[in-house]
């Protein structure tokens, strides 16, 4: 495994806005082994400071931990230092980036340049397992015990995973353990600001655990989520049997605002779905935050 040489990443945030990162974890890789790591505790930015209790209960992390560390403007610098041109590696690492992505961009910085591999995906193609969880993994493979949700642990865990699998499947390089997949057509209305028309809108998953939170409701989602587009929002939810709408009707029981938790104006969507429930209509105005809770039972 001589070429197989990246870095592990991991990050916790203090709330649904991924701009919040409170932790980094880093594992350095240098042909197969972990050689060295780094984790530093962040100041979330201005305007992404709240931490949130769901967040705080995964992780442990409150303000009183972070007060006086840098903020996101002070660990980019040692942070990249570390990486170098190495690509990055994370377990569903679309977080990772996303985090990085939107933070840079809360304080003017490029967006992040280096390759993202995920040990998500190399999982699920090397192992069948009931849940692939980054303990579910680690236990499969009968790795070393960690601290889940300490970005430190968890960096080194995906840093192992990716080790054990390219010693299992007899990869030498990166694009061995990770061949480049042939580039699928993104639909149209991927793209941002685009508003699906009916015929686009996603079917509702039958198959779905009929005692989800989401099976059967009506959903229309209003904005793009700070953690997904608004299509990939729409697909997750109908994929958990909910109807997808374009506006809020009297069939709808759902509406997901994007900027309902930070108090922003009501759109249009939102105040209809006000007049509607004080009319006697069954619905409910829900923020990121919840919807993502929503979405996480099976």
């Amino acid at each position: 495994m001589q070429d197989i040489s990246f870095t592990a990443i991991d990050f916790e945030t203090a709330n649904s806005f991924r701009a919040s990162a409170c932790a980094v974890g880093m594992a350095k890789v240098r042909a197969g082994v972990v050689v060295e790591q780094a984790s530093w505790l962040i100041k979330p930015l201005p305007g992404y400071s709240e931490f949130h209790p769901v967040n705080v209960g995964i992780h442990g992390i409150t303000a009183a931990h972070v007060r006086g560390m840098p903020d996101w403007r002070g660990i980019h610098g040692p942070m990249m230092d570390f990486i170098g041109t190495d690509a990055l590696v994370g377990h569903n690492v679309s977080f990772e980036k996303s985090v990085i992505s939107k933070a840079n961009e809360a304080c003017g910085l490029p967006a992040p340049a280096q390759e993202f591999r995920c040990t998500l995906n190399l999982a699920r193609k090397h192992l069948d397992l009931d849940h692939y969880t980054l303990s579910d993994v680690v236990g499969a493979l009968a790795l070393p015990a960690f601290n889940h949700h300490d970005a430190g642990d968890d960096a080194r865990a995906s840093a192992l995973i990716a080790i054990e699998l390219a010693r299992r499947s007899g990869a030498a390089r990166l694009d061995e353990l990770w061949p480049a997949a042939p580039k699928a057509k993104v639909p149209h209305y991927y793209a941002a600001g685009y508003t699906r028309r009916l015929a686009e809108l996603p079917r509702p998953n039958a198959q779905a655990n009929p005692y989800g939170p989401l099976f059967g409701q009506t959903i229309v989602f209003s904005g793009d989520l700070a953690g997904m587009p608004r299509a990939e929002a729409q697909d997750a939810a109908a994929a958990k049997g909910a109807t997808i709408a374009n506006g809020t009707t009297k069939k709808v029981t759902l509406v997901v605002c994007a900027n309902h938790d930070a108090g922003g104006p009501a759109s249009a969507k939102v105040k209809r779905a006000r007049e509607l429930a004080a009319a006697g209509q069954d619905i409910q105005v829900i923020g990121e935050l919840a919807f993502l809770r929503l979405l996480a039972f099976k």
